[in-house]
């Protein structure tokens, strides 16, 4: 990660026992990224699957994430 609010937002919400979630993504110099939850609207042989999302910047103070991170991460 490029900054430390992911470590700061889980502090804030610990005293409420929860935590974000992150996806380990096994191609990639930082192996961890936040992402957005989808679920699949319809259910169904032949329905096309949800799709798992990362965010480019991050979500809490607007820094950009490594291009090059983000791009790995969309084809794992």
């Amino acid at each position: 990660m490029t900054c430390e609010c992911i470590a700061k937002v889980d502090e804030l919400l610990k005293p409420h026992n929860t935590r974000l979630q992150l996806l380990l993504i096994l191609s990639g110099p930082n192996s961890e990224l936040p992402y957005i939850g989808t679920e699949q609207i319809e259910k169904g042989r032949g329905k096309p699957k949800a799709k798992t999302m990362f965010p480019s910047f991050c979500p809490f103070c607007g820094t950009k994430y490594r291009a090059d991170e983000v791009e790995n991460s969309a084809a794992a």
